[in-house]
């Protein structure tokens, strides 16, 4: 029974993520347009050349409007050569390739990207305040009137080891209504448990995999008593909640288990911490690759585009073709 690192294919602020985001920008921008206007003074024709400017200090609260970017996830790159030329050198990922990298995929990453490239189309509208996850406080968050967390949240605190971190990240969340922290702490832990959106899917008549949901514990004896009652030949097993990059799971042949329940049993013993499972015939596509994704992205409630992503090949990724197939993608994101 094998315990593979794969790549993880999801982002903790979903593609319907990006409706909030969005539309709590735009709410932002009106009520700096609406305070800009107020001092605005209208002339015409021979008065408008004659009026002049008047020294008067901003009152506080205008100006730009400040987002935050949270960053420092070391395995999420940007293209070389479709970075901001002005990349600062401070935000790279120095060490990310080799053996000994950090993370994966070179230097410039999607975070960091997406703040320069606000502040590249409106200058005169953002400011960005681009903070790693140990500079996360109320205090610095409450300079911001938004603040874009891109993964670098408490579960990445935890896997590198740093609880009070990740507590820390946590309060913030939770205070999301007076931090402005983007995603809120509710929409971002019902991402993080995959057994409850895809409960939710299923009995909105969405499609999905067969799967035996283990919600209090995991038991090797029962669950195999159950993959035999599905007559699988192969399936694999993964934590349902907060999980990446292939942590938590493993896979093999039924029959192995039936001969040995060592491996299961072990299995058991090692995530004790771990309360809920998911359990699924283990699949791959006809060349006996792991299948693929086509990501749709919406904008204020509206299907935009659709990306495939490859799932082996890190560089695989382009803007889904025209056609049967990717209509069929759009239609069953729309519903879901």
């Amino acid at each position: 029974w094998l315990k593979p690192r794969t790549r993880a294919h999801t982002h903790p602020f979903s593609d319907r993520s990006s409706q909030k985001m969005a539309k709590a920008m735009k709410v932002a921008m009106k009520k700096a347009t609406a305070m800009k206007k107020k001092a605005v003074v209208k002339a015409s024709g021979a008065a408008a050349a004659i009026i002049t400017k008047k020294k008067v200090p901003v009152p506080k609260g205008l100006g730009k409007i400040r987002i935050g970017i949270i960053h420092g996830k070391v395995f999420d790159p940007v293209k070389v050569g479709t970075h901001d030329r002005n990349y600062p050198d401070k935000l790279k990922i120095k060490n990310n390739t080799g053996r000994s990298a950090s993370g994966w995929g070179g230097q410039y990453m999607a975070d960091v990207s997406t703040g320069l490239k606000i502040a590249r189309l409106q200058p005169d509208i953002f400011e960005i305040d681009f903070m790693r996850m140990d500079d996360v406080s109320p205090k610095r968050l409450a300079k911001n009137h938004l603040t874009f967390n891109f993964w670098g949240d408490m579960s990445i605190a935890i896997a590198d080891g740093k609880i009070p971190l990740a507590k820390t990240i946590i309060e913030v969340q939770k205070d999301c209504y007076n931090t402005r922290h983007i995603p809120e702490w509710n929409y971002y832990e019902w991402v993080l448990h995959k057994s409850r959106y895809m409960k939710q899917c299923i009995k909105a008549g969405i499609p999905m995999i067969p799967t035996i949901f283990v919600d209090n514990g995991f038991n090797a004896k029962a669950v195999l008593k159950q993959v035999q009652a599905k007559g699988w030949d192969k399936f694999l097993v993964k934590p349902a909640y907060m999980s990446f990059f292939g942590q938590g799971i493993i896979h093999g042949k039924t029959q192995d288990l039936v001969d040995n329940l060592e491996p299961f049993n072990q299995y058991e013993r090692d995530n004790k911490k771990q309360k809920e499972f998911l359990v699924q015939p283990y699949v791959l596509k006809p060349n006996g690759l792991v299948f693929d994704e086509i990501r749709n992205f919406f904008v204020d409630g509206e299907w935009k585009y659709s990306i495939y992503t490859d799932g082996t090949d890190y560089e695989g990724f382009y803007e889904q073709p025209a056609g049967a197939l990717k209509e069929a993608c759009k239609q069953l994101a729309i519903r879901t």
